[in-house]
């Protein structure tokens, strides 16, 4: 996170003091410029807060004041590891007080000194096990820079001092937002982070620095949605609305009143002068499916085309399957995908280029040079954080009107939503369709596996079909879990190979397709798989599935598999199965037995996980930020959000 305190990039080797050897040093911490050793913030601060020795608890790390009695002794030990005791009197009570590795404190330390030790204090024992010692007795607060040894706290901070004397911080927050928010100016924060007079002014300190770092981060935010809101009368999709409310009358069900809502602001944004970029979000089964297909028909209203990008050909081909059985009597939908037939494929690359297929669904496929549209007037991208910048950018840059609708079936926590999405509008349908009851989801150990054995049976007998997830496909020597092969052979001993499937990654695209369709079809009862089924696969018949070493998996990972069932009327069924010696698993598989609200999870998934982690994989463009932390400070942001937008409109 860039924030500029100074105009300009001030070099370090200007100030007083800082020569080539200490240049050096400050480079190799990656300190070159002012701004970069301003917002080298204190990584820790010790409170020094001084407590009577009567009032210390057994073994707890406190501050205590007191009268140096006696020459420090230094004794050494092999290694090069030393001790240094001295004896001291606090509040009556001579103690002696040893501090490891810290031979120079001799130097330091003179009989009748009055000094502050911190450290941890043992009564019984009248010992003190020192870790600091200060002269200063207005030193309440202790700063900790991480300088990696290459110099003394004190030598930096005294840098510091020099900076703040002869650079005046040139960074304010708009004057209402101080006003409003009652903040600090920065100058004055930015100094108490470095040399703090007490714990309650560094808190003030501390909130005024995370509301700068969120705000302006707020700000870039904002500038990124204004050049992605290409502003053009071309951009108006003005669509046929009688014929779209009587397609809308022909659908076999009623939109639930967050479909109509999430609708209704699609249709605005296509009747807008701005190109649109929406984020469609909802959990499996939702219904955002219906919602973009009636995007899709007003498009068709005006005769021009709709393509939606998928990153698999499995999801590809449930897409295609889903939207045909809605849709195909209203919409010409074709399928592209890398393995599409060459002859098909120019029957498509026919159909886009003469404006006769009204919806294409696809993979990659979809951006090849060769690709061309008659009027290309709706991008839609499904699950889009797993497409590169580049790889939609490409397919965007066929359009002849720029309208972007993502969508995605991992609900965003709304941290996320301000910050990784926030250059996009949002619209969410939590509301499920009528007569889908919520999944059972059960915690079992392996000790439990017979009576798991004994539940599949019971839905197998009633004609129905199960997933059982495995984590690997190979044994592991580091990681003791189940592989996919040992339960397959498993699941053929118990249940006989006529009704047992094996599904994952490592087969070729059209194996894996021959094998998926004989469970789709019912032929086998019985799937076998890795996570390669957590999208794109839609088996209504499905009801029950069993997770494999679940304690391995986020939870939004656990919700988004737990989304193959429950695709019917009929009650279905998740048991997670975990090693009950693995520690901190009792928690998730908890949460996921108390909540089916893929909402609530991706917030309990944002928590124990940590932003950058949320999706599996570092997420490019999620911020960096010195003190603001997106979970803790989620108020802030909100906060800082709401100023940007306001700072903004102004024209700040």
């Amino acid at each position: 996170m860039e924030i500029s305190f100074v105009s300009t990039d001030v070099s370090l080797k200007t100030i007083s003091g800082v020569g080539e050897k200490m240049y050096e040093k400050l480079s190799e911490l990656g300190l070159y410029t002012v701004n970069d050793a301003l917002y080298h913030l204190p990584s820790s601060y010790r409170d020094m807060t001084i407590i009577p020795i009567s009032e210390v608890n057994p073994d707890e790390t406190a501050t205590v004041e007191g009268v140096v009695e006696t020459t420090p002794a230094v004794v050494y030990f092999r290694g090069g590891k030393n001790r240094l005791t001295v004896f001291v009197t606090v509040d009556g009570v001579y103690l002696k007080v040893m501090f490891f590795n810290q031979p120079f404190l001799r130097n330091v330390l003179s009989i009748g000194d009055k000094v502050m030790i911190t450290g941890k204090v043992d009564l019984n024992k009248q010992e003190i096990k020192g870790q600091s010692v200060s002269k200063d007795s207005d030193e309440t607060l202790k700063v900790r820079y991480s300088l990696q040894q290459r110099m003394h706290m004190k030598t930096f901070q005294n840098i510091l001092k020099k900076i703040f004397e002869t650079h005046p911080i040139e960074y304010k927050l708009p004057d209402e937002i101080t006003e409003k928010y009652q903040l600090m100016p920065v100058d004055q924060a930015l100094y108490i982070m470095h040399f703090p007079e007490s714990q309650e002014v560094l808190t003030h300190a501390r909130r005024t620095i995370k509301f700068m770092e969120l705000f302006e981060f707020q700000l870039k935010i904002m500038e990124r949605r204004k050049k992605e809101r290409i502003r053009n009368p071309h951009y108006i999709v003005d669509y046929d609305n009688d014929q779209l409310k009587a397609f809308i009358q022909t659908l076999p069900f009623e939109l639930t009143e967050d479909q109509k809502k999430t609708t209704n602001e699609i249709c605005r944004d296509l009747r807008d002068n701005v190109s649109m970029h929406r984020l469609l979000q909802g959990d499996v089964g939702s219904g955002k499916t219906v919602v973009s297909g009636i995007a899709t028909y007003a498009i068709k209203t005006i005769g021009e085309q709709t393509a939606l990008m998928v990153p698999t050909e499995v999801l590809a081909k449930q897409h295609y399957e889903s939207f045909t059985e809605l849709f195909g009597d209203k919409l010409n939908i074709t399928l592209l995908t890398a393995s599409t037939t060459k002859k098909t494929r120019n029957d498509v690359l026919n159909q886009l280029a003469d404006g006769s297929c009204d919806l294409v669904i696809g993979t990659h496929a979809l951006i090849e040079d060769d690709i061309v549209f008659d009027k290309l007037s709706l991008i839609i991208v499904d699950e889009q954080h797993r497409f590169g910048v580049n790889q939609r950018n490409r397919l965007i840059a066929k359009a002849s009107r720029r309208n972007v609708l993502y969508m995605t079936a991992t609900p965003i926590p709304r941290t996320l939503s301000i910050t990784t999405y926030g250059d996009m509008d949002v619209s969410t349908i939590k509301t499920m369709p009528k007569g889908r009851r919520p999944v059972i989801t059960k915690h079992h150990t392996f000790d439990d596996l017979d009576i798991i054995l004994n539940m599949i049976a019971s839905e197998l007998n009633k004609g129905y079909s199960i997933y059982v997830v495995a984590p690997l496909i190979e044994e592991s020597e580091t990681i003791e879990v189940e592989n996919v092969n040992e339960i397959f052979e498993f699941f053929i001993d118990a249940f006989g190979k006529e009704n047992v499937e094996l599904v994952h990654g490592q087969l070729k695209a059209d194996e894996k397709a021959e094998r998926m369709a004989r469970f789709e079809s019912l032929e086998k009862k019985i799937l076998i798989s890795t996570t390669v089924i957590e999208v794109g696969i839609n088996v209504p018949n499905a009801t029950l599935m069993l997770i494999y070493n679940a304690e391995r998996y986020g939870l939004s990972t656990l919700h988004q598999l737990r989304g193959r069932v429950g695709r019917s009327d009929v009650q279905s069924y998740c048991i997670l199965l975990s090693n009950p010696k693995t520690e901190n698993a009792h928690m998730r598989m908890q949460i996921m037995t108390e909540t089916t609200d893929g909402f609530v999870l991706s917030e309990r998934d944002l928590e124990m996980r940590g932003p950058g982690d949320y999706f599996g994989v570092r997420q490019s463009g999620l911020p960096q930020f010195k003190v603001a932390n997106l979970i803790e400070d989620y108020r802030i942001l909100e906060h800082a959000r709401q100023s940007a937008i306001a700072h903004v409109s102004k024209g700040g």
